[in-house]
């Protein structure tokens, strides 16, 4: 009977652990919002404000309160009332296998702008190219895809300004990148329904194989 109780036990706990595993790569599938960091006011003509530890599906930014709470979101490209971005905001990609840098605008002070273009941003990209020791690299200036863009582990947020003087912040709370809202993991999941499921079975098989072999 001990043995029966070790192996079930032995069993739940290596179905928990792909439960875990499970929950987890969610987690990072889904990533959750990206914190900048917020200047109300700095000197300066271009510094970067964060960078992803993980792969994020850029949706926009988040607006979050005190407490955590998404008080408002903001589509890519687009102005809020609240939040000030002096002048751009950008996502810089790293090096790919061809050694090129993408930078990707995500919001700018002229919506209208072509940032390929713009000598503010060029000059920016410039800067996060001698930043990091990318020596080499070409560089690809264009706007963030509307609709959302998976931007890769390494990726780095920059804001810049010609005017020298830089701003991030919302009045009424902490800008973030926002991903999407991560999947609820309950039991009408269907992958963690079937998880269940499977745990279930493979004990209820364990429990008759102990007896069997307790009667021999």
């Amino acid at each position: 009977m001990k043995r029966q109780l070790e192996i079930k036990n032995m069993t739940k706990s290596i179905y928990l652990a792909a439960l875990a595993a499970l929950l987890l790569g969610s987690a990072s599938v889904y990533a959750q919002d990206q914190l900048l960091t917020n200047f109300p006011a700095q000197t300066g003509l271009n510094v970067q404000v964060g960078q992803l530890q993980c792969p994020l599906q850029v949706q926009g930014l988040d607006i979050r309160d005190g407490s955590g709470n998404v008080t408002v979101s903001v589509p890519l490209l687009s102005a809020n009332a609240s939040t000030t971005v002096g002048d751009t905001l950008y996502a810089v990609i790293p090096p790919d296998v061809n050694n090129q840098v993408t930078v990707a605008v995500m919001y700018q002070a002229n919506l209208d702008a072509d940032p390929s273009t713009d000598g503010e941003v060029i000059n920016a990209a410039q800067d996060v190219l001698n930043h990091n020791n990318w020596t080499g690299s070409t560089v690809v200036i264009r706007d963030i895809a509307a609709g959302g863009e998976l931007l890769p582990q390494g990726t780095q947020f920059w804001i810049c300004s010609s005017t020298g003087y830089l701003t991030l912040a919302d009045s009424t709370g902490t800008v973030y990148v926002a991903g999407p809202p991560a999947p609820t993991m309950s039991s009408s999941n269907p992958l963690v329904s079937a998880l269940m499921y499977s745990a279930g079975s493979a004990s209820a098989t364990t429990t008759g194989t102990g007896s069997s072999a307790s009667t021999q």
